[in-house]
């Protein structure tokens, strides 16, 4: 699929979004109806193989009237294997590999929705932000933002960082935040050697005390 970003909006609207993302250290794209994951990219979070266990929020197959709605995979089609829910006031925070390149799908995208990203590319979207790319915000759509089924507010958002981040926070301020998968660019050749170098010189420095508290002991004998 292409990663030409989608504007369905006024060309000074239009201007004002990209602005907004490049002056956020990073540039938003999105696919309507996203389903597969972009080239580059491999899916590092499946919710619908999450245990709920230990989770505060909730993991849904289907829709829950008045609560949350499948993402939707076309205009008739929806998401049947579980995915996450962010309920009204609650987060949900994942540590990633240290990467620039991250796409989450959503659906039914809210103006009360919220993606934050820590790391050196740190950075927040709102949905209202979010929906301005989309497109959702100058739809025809009576419901948009957050129409369970409309093409441009039901999709995969990739985003692209100067720097690389390494965390992610879904918060909602309303009933719901859906979000079937999250994909991801693996570390780069740099980012890996960095993290090597950081395991083998704690490895070393490991070794190394072994080896005093070894000497201490044969001293005291």
């Amino acid at each position: 699929m292409s990663f030409v970003t989608r504007f369905a909006m006024p060309l000074a609207a239009a201007m004002a979004a990209a602005i907004f993302a490049q002056g956020a250290g990073a540039t938003v794209t999105y696919i309507p109806y996203g389903v597969a994951i972009p080239k580059g990219e491999t899916q590092v979070l499946d919710f619908s193989k999450f245990s709920t266990a230990g989770r505060e929020q909730s993991f849904y197959q289907g829709s829950a009237l008045g609560y949350s709605a499948a993402p939707a995979f076309s205009a008739t089609t929806r998401d049947t294997a579980q995915y996450l829910s962010i309920k009204k006031g609650g987060s949900e925070t994942f540590d990633l590999a240290p990467t620039r390149l991250v796409s989450v799908y959503v659906g039914s995208l809210d103006t009360y929705n919220f993606i934050n990203f820590a790391g050196l590319g740190a950075v927040r979207y709102t949905g209202t932000q979010l929906s301005v790319i989309s497109g959702a915000a100058y739809g025809d759509q009576t419901a948009a933002p957050g129409n369970q089924t409309a093409a441009d507010t039901n999709g995969r958002f990739i985003f692209s960082f100067q720097k690389p981040v390494d965390n992610i926070t879904l918060s909602s301020r309303g009933n719901s935040f859906e979000v079937a998968n999250i994909a991801a660019a693996v570390p780069e050749p740099a980012t890996w050697a960095m993290m090597l170098l950081g395991v083998g010189l704690t490895g070393a420095s490991l070794r190394g005390a072994r080896r005093r508290l070894a000497a201490g002991d044969q001293a005291a004998i």
